[in-house]
């Protein structure tokens, strides 16, 4: 700072900054000159008050989904002899044949089952209601027998119907969906045993995303939250669903948290497997002071927004952010109140001047407290 016009130790020019600028009974208010003000581009906004949500960006990859995935298997032991369905990605209906199987225990239980009916029809009648109930007692365990080997009840009435014992029995599709599996792709001769699985048969109706998201975001994660599963091979088109559930630790490797998301897949355009650009949306802020993030000057360890109190006037207020929304909008906890015009563009230049007034200010202290106070102070000051 110096009194006179000319030239800096730095050999830059001195620009004249008239006292009275920075003075007054505004503190902090910094003072432009109008004409400065449209020539350096400020531009203000008004705070808003309005709700706010936060949104979570991540990545997934899609998969089956676990609910509807059945498993096609048998509950006795034999030989597959004929083969309906042998390829994945065949679609299947529910009771549709997949196999037929040659078991000795479903021939022996067939047998069984119509000797225990041909008894009933004997004792019916005999009058003898105690020998009656055990026939029909034989005929109730052996045809249970046959349902817990998942035999089906058509398959039983036409038993009853035919009264011919089959040497092969056909397995059918416990569901619709698509072959997402097969043991093998050649199961004729195969010799199954119980418990063995031999169809993966998925519902593709719904698909879920399987996505991380890192440990700034988990607090504002809940079931239920609806979210939106883009794919950037197709960026017009957008998928809605819902996270259907949190997987309940974080990676140590990545420091994120899994999350599922369902999301309806009615004309089957979404297969597993693919990558996926998942958007949560967090629950809403209701009635929030709102700001465009371009207003706020971020150092590190305060964030800062200029007001515009009009008549080339403007107040930095160091602020607390909240919420980040969509839109580049920003939460304002304290320091801007709804209605308050923020500077969204020049605050940078805004912040320089302050900077520039504030060492004025500190430069005209220690002078006061050093020098003799002067009997006129001069009209204007020069700074670099």
């Amino acid at each position: 700072v110096r009194d006179e016009p000319g030239l800096s130790p730095m050999g830059m020019k001195l620009v004249p900054k008239y006292a009275d600028a920075t003075t007054g009974s505004e503190a902090g208010v910094i003072h432009v000159d109008p004409v400065q003000v449209q020539n350096i581009g400020v531009v203000s906004v008004v705070a808003e008050i309005e709700d706010i949500s936060r949104f979570s960006r991540t990545v997934g990859i899609l998969d089956f989904n676990a609910d509807r995935i059945t498993w096609v298997n048998t509950k006795f032991e034999g030989w597959i002899e004929k083969v309906h369905v042998n390829y994945v990605g065949q679609d299947v209906q529910q009771g549709q044949a997949l196999f037929e199987i040659y078991s000795p225990e479903l021939v022996t239980t067939q047998e069984e089952y119509l000797r225990a009916l041909d008894y009933r029809a004997s004792l019916e009648d005999s009058g003898r209601p105690e020998t009656i109930r055990q026939s029909e007692s034989l005929v109730r365990s052996t045809r249970d027998r046959l349902e817990y080997w998942d035999i089906t009840a058509e398959q039983i009435r036409e038993l009853e119907t035919n009264r011919q014992v089959k040497r092969r029995l056909t397995v059918t599709s416990p569901s619709d969906g698509v072959v997402a599996e097969v043991m093998s792709e050649a199961l004729e001769g195969m010799f199954v045993k119980p418990g063995m699985d031999l169809y993966k048969i998925a519902d593709l109706s719904t698909v879920w995303v399987h996505a991380d998201v890192y440990e700034l975001d988990i607090p504002w994660l809940r079931d239920g939250q609806p979210a939106i599963v883009s794919f950037r091979n197709d960026p017009g088109q957008e998928f809605r669903g819902k996270v259907l559930f949190l997987y309940p630790e974080v990676s140590p490797d990545t420091r994120t948290l899994k999350i599922c998301v369902e999301v309806p897949n009615l004309n089957r355009r979404l297969r597993p497997g693919m990558y996926a650009d998942v958007m949560v949306q967090g629950p809403p802020v209701r009635k929030a002071v709102v700001v465009p993030q371009s207003s706020v000057i971020r150092s590190g360890v305060r964030n800062i927004v200029f007001i515009d109190l009009g008549e080339g006037r403007f107040e930095p207020r160091e602020v607390e952010l909240g919420v980040k929304g969509e839109g580049h909008r920003l939460q304002i906890l304290n320091g801007v109140g709804g209605g308050e015009k923020v500077v969204t563009q020049a605050q940078f230049i805004l912040d320089s001047e302050s900077r520039i007034q504030e060492a004025i200010a500190k430069f005209r202290e220690r002078t006061a407290s050093t020098d003799e106070p002067a009997a006129q102070p001069p009209a204007t000051e020069h700074v670099h």
